[in-house]
């Protein structure tokens, strides 16, 4: 035998639903995979650049990579050499690495959902207690070939952490 539903049986399951069983923002969280030569190519670039650009809150010149979601997503130094701007003979930007599937003319808007993004990723100042980012590059592995960009987002805020493999 049911119960009939009036205005305050109705009321009081509403209230409970909505009370009981809200769920927090599930995370986003995802890997961007990069060819490891390349990003150690960007990084040693920034590292033995003489100048460095600033990217958007920056105050202080050091050696940055940068990580970009725009028309693709991709890594890329922060250096300025005495060719800014320039391409490579195969028509490329000169050091930046695109992550794994994602490279220029895709959309990236699935990652971490939205607009264009612009991240820094410091190579000289350690990461939580670890080693900085430009020896956790200089020190990989002799067998890995990836580096490994680990992405935790919610509607707090975002954290990466690195590695190799």
């Amino acid at each position: 035998m049911t119960t009939p539903t009036t205005p305050e049986n109705f009321n009081a399951l509403l209230r409970d639903v909505l009370n009981n069983h809200h769920q927090p923002p599930t995370p986003l969280d995802c890997i961007l995979t990069f060819p490891l030569d390349q990003v150690r190519s960007a990084a040693e670039h920034a590292i033995t650049a003489t100048k460095h650009a600033l990217g958007p809150g920056e105050t202080d010149t050091r050696p940055r990579l940068w990580w970009i979601k725009g028309d693709g997503t991709f890594l890329m130094s922060n250096g300025i050499d005495h060719t800014p701007n320039t391409r490579d003979d195969n028509g490329h930007w000169r050091h930046i690495a695109y992550a794994d599937n994602w490279g220029p003319g895709t959309d990236p808007s699935t990652i971490l959902g939205g607009d264009d993004l612009h991240e820094t990723l410091d190579l000289t100042h350690p990461h939580d207690d670890g080693p900085t980012l430009i020896e956790l590059l200089r020190n990989a592995p002799t067998h890995a070939t990836r580096f490994l960009l680990h992405i935790a987002h919610d509607d707090e805020g975002m954290a990466l952490a690195m590695t190799t493999e």
